[in-house]
């Protein structure tokens, strides 16, 4: 049935009532020459029936408009997100969301050129597999604590990062609490930098982390 819908040319709807309504109005003509009480009965369905296609006519004309809106927020909607995702890709700090157990679930080009991955590797990644192996454990004690806290804030860390295939460094990590519009944790904002790139790393405030929920 919703194939069939989606086949229709709804441009022609209106057309195709209208000239319903007017089969309708013509019967309704030839059905006052019908000898009683057969023309009574059928005087009262061809009424019923004429009542019908006007209701029908209203609501199609507010179907028509309510799609029109629907259409309007969609293009806005789209617009958006090819803002933000534009900004995600390319700020120049590896920025990547993870859900609250720290699997990546996505991460922008900075993040693969400094985790020498792929982007479309990083997907679905522990992001504890790109933390030095001796400091793993410190990672998912910290990670532990953030799930079980119920506070807002941005949290700084300072951790070992092992990209693939190459030596370690030492990087500022800073983490934000992501929440769904019921104020559930849903997940993790990460900003990674290599301090020996960036010498003196500045901490970036909450405001300045994008959000792609």
């Amino acid at each position: 049935m919703l194939s069939e819908l989606n086949n229709m040319n709804l441009d022609m709807f209106p057309q195709q009532l209208q000239s319903l309504q007017g089969r309708l109005a013509n019967l309704y003509q030839d059905a006052n020459t019908v000898v009683q009480p057969e023309a009574n009965l059928l005087l009262a369905a061809l009424k019923e029936l004429d009542t019908a296609s006007k209701i029908l006519d209203i609501t199609t004309q507010k179907l028509f408009e309510q799609t029109q809106k629907l259409v309007n927020v969609q293009v806005r909607l789209r617009e958006e997100y090819k803002r933000y995702q534009d900004l995600f890709e390319f700020i120049p700090n590896a920025y990547l969301v993870s859900d609250t157990q720290g699997k990546i679930l996505s991460a922008n080009r900075a993040t693969a050129t400094l985790f020498n991955l792929q982007q479309r590797f990083l997907v679905n990644k522990p992001l504890v597999c790109f933390i030095a192996v001796e400091e793993r454990q410190a990672f998912r004690c910290q990670l532990n604590q953030m799930h079980e806290c119920e506070c807002d804030y941005v949290r700084d860390l300072i951790l070992g990062i092992q990209p693939r295939y190459c030596e370690p460094f030492e990087a500022a990590m800073t983490v934000a609490p992501m929440r769904d519009v019921k104020g559930k944790l849903t997940g993790w904002h990460w900003i990674v930098r290599d301090i020996a790139q960036y010498g003196s790393v500045k901490i970036l405030p909450p405001a300045a982390i994008p959000s792609l929920q």
